[in-house]
């Protein structure tokens, strides 16, 4: 491992401690690090791709303390990486003006998009309305709008998914918790079946007991999967620590969302379940279940996986 790829990995893995649920790290301490770590690290993290995804990282956190000219700095270091080298200019010129924006510099934000829009008229108009509406005031010749439509996710449509004792078990701030109704077809529906309907209501009633066999089963798969990510003991602690009973899992694991699938058994259907885990921070965890049986434990795209729940027809 070169000296850049170790700092590279050392960000990674303070950036992935900030991000546990017990974490007390702070954005400054965040911004602190990084700045250290970065100034020691070789030329060799220009070719690094977790060092552009870093450098992005930077930039929103100056954005975030409106530090304007850190954020510049920034984002001159963002396009010395390679990645950034082989992305269009006009892409570059776009990104520049909408962080300008964001920091509220609208004078470097207008010249940005101007380079965009000399390089390529249409671009900006099929990014963020709030960007483009802003250049729009700005041309001699704004265009007209009114035929952009903004669709945004209707979740109003639902009822809500109201689970208190998921809530007060992961010490979440709401107990409404997101899911989606799937078709024949693995697509969204906002029209469930009277068998989905058993489902969800299923889950809300017995709410506990479906967690608790959840966690238990994932409590006796937990070891194996403690081999298989082998965290050195001094990363071990914070990642996936020893564990005795499901408590232990209140701190390492939160819902994500809820997958009420298409497919039917004894007229109630297979419900799949993601979590982000404190773990896997980059595929997360997902369950596949029926009614209070756990069917398969796994990557979160387990949740939402058809074969997990066919394979247990």
């Amino acid at each position: 491992m070169s000296d850049a790829e170790k700092i590279i990995n050392d960000i990674n893995i303070f950036l992935e401690k900030s991000m546990l649920k017990t974490s007390q790290i702070t954005k400054e301490e965040i911004i602190d690090f990084i700045e250290k770590k970065w100034a020691e690290a070789d030329e060799e993290k220009y070719e690094n791709y977790s060092a552009y995804i870093i450098s992005s990282r930077m930039i929103h956190e100056y954005m975030w303390k409106k530090d304007f000219s850190n954020m510049m700095r920034w984002l001159d270091i963002l396009n010395l990486h390679n990645a950034s080298r082989n992305t269009p200019s006009y892409f570059r010129h776009y990104y520049a003006g909408k962080c300008c924006l964001e920091c509220g510099n609208e004078e470097k934000a207008l010249e940005y998009f101007n380079l965009c829009y000399t390089e390529n008229a249409d671009y900006i108009f099929s990014q963020d309305s709030f960007c483009y509406e802003f250049f729009n005031r700005h041309l001699e010749h704004p265009r007209d709008l009114s035929h952009k439509e903004i669709q945004e996710y209707e979740s109003a449509d639902y009822t809500p998914l109201k689970l208190e004792y998921w809530q007060s078990f992961f010490n979440e701030d709401n107990d409404e918790f997101d899911y989606e109704i799937w078709d024949e077809n693995d697509e969204y529906t906002d029209e469930p079946t009277r068998e989905q309907h058993n489902g969800f209501d299923y889950l809300q009633i017995n709410q506990k007991m479906i967690l608790e066999n959840i966690l238990s089963e994932l409590l006796k798969k937990y070891p194996e999967l403690q081999k298989i990510y082998n965290y050195p003991e001094e990363d071990k602690v914070d990642f996936m620590p020893d564990l005795n009973n499901i408590q232990g899992f209140a701190t390492l694991l939160s819902p994500n969302g809820f997958y009420i699938t298409s497919i039917i058994k004894n007229n109630h259907p297979y419900i799949g379940i993601s979590f982000s885990c404190s773990w896997d921070c980059e595929h997360g965890l997902g369950i596949m279940t029926h009614k209070n049986k756990v069917i398969e434990i796994g990557e979160a795209d387990v949740a939402f996986s058809s074969w997990a729940a066919e394979d247990d027809l």
